[in-house]
């Protein structure tokens, strides 16, 4: 009968849609007998469950980035396609109904999925779902179950997955973790070598403050110092303000001529009396010059 029911049919020229009918009616004649499934937690695969060395914050940011990706992994419809798109992330399940255990549970559903592969003896049209659970184990650990199943639109059988989903996955789960924490201490790093530029510019800039302060104190020294030999400069310098200024030989009048200096000589004086300076010239000429005759330098 089976055979007399497809009679005809070329499989190689049915439309996608035509040949996704004919399977499911082929099942349905096959499988006419067989009982609908009815206990999901008996006849559903356990899934991965692994423990985590990550915080739950972290592996609830890699699950969800996973649930909305799109993509299940570790199965496809079509040989010449190996990665099954168009997945949705849901936040409830028509098949697992309302989660009511701890944590936070994900869902990503693919629908009209034809015979996925990987899941077990599955030849029919149905909805592909993957499940995360993520709780916190401990501080510093997470726990992280995924189970993967497909159910027949027709028939509602359940075929779970044979672990290559699961696993599949999980892999990505544990990149975007890698990536998490990659991203984390690049972070890190770029916070402590801008610490360290900001120390460094804040021990430059002490630096050039004290080099700065060091400089205005020597500065002011060397002004003082300046202004000090400007001050003893006037004290020990005169000068001659008219011609012919006669320098002695001894500080009295009837002493010896020993030359006539010019207006403006400018003397160091060496010996002071009442009346007189004993002086020097720049040329190194000692002698004697009456105070009255000399001013102070300006």
């Amino acid at each position: 009968m089976g055979e007399s029911r497809f009679k005809g049919i070329q499989p190689a020229l049915l439309t996608k849609a035509a040949f996704r009918r004919v399977a499911a009616l082929l099942l349905l004649i096959l499988s006419a007998s067989s009982p609908s499934y009815s206990d999901k937690t008996s006849s559903a695969t356990e899934g991965f469950t692994i423990e985590l060395p990550n915080s739950e914050a972290d592996v609830l940011t890699a699950v969800q980035t996973i649930a909305d990706d799109h993509i299940i992994r570790g199965t496809y419809i079509y040989e010449r396609e190996k990665i099954l798109n168009d997945a949705v992330a849901e936040k409830s399940s028509a098949y697992f109904g309302s989660w009511k255990g701890d944590g936070r549970v994900f869902y990503k559903v693919r629908r009209d999925a034809l015979a996925p592969r990987n899941f077990k003896n599955s030849s029919d049209i149905g909805v592909i779902t993957v499940r995360y659970v993520v709780h916190a184990a401990s501080d510093a650990t997470t726990h992280l179950e995924i189970l993967a199943v497909f159910v027949e639109d027709g028939t509602n059988r359940l075929h779970p997955s044979n672990s290559t989903v699961e696993t599949s996955e999980f892999s990505e789960i544990q990149r975007q973790l890698t990536s998490i924490q990659r991203d984390r201490q690049l972070a890190a790093e770029t916070r402590e070598k801008k610490d360290r530029e900001v120390e460094e510019a804040a021990a430059l800039a002490k630096q050039n403050r004290d080099e700065a302060a060091r400089y205005q104190d020597a500065e002011s020294s060397l002004k003082a110092l300046e202004q000090r030999a400007d001050e003893l400069q006037h004290a020990l310098e005169v000068r001659m303000p008219n011609p012919n200024t006669e320098l002695k030989a001894a500080p009295f009048r009837g002493a010896a001529t020993l030359t006539k200096l010019p207006a403006n000589t400018d003397v160091l004086v060496e010996i002071l009396t009442k009346y007189w300076y004993g002086v020097e010239t720049a040329d190194g000429h000692r002698g004697w010059v009456r105070r009255d005759q000399v001013v102070p330098l300006p």
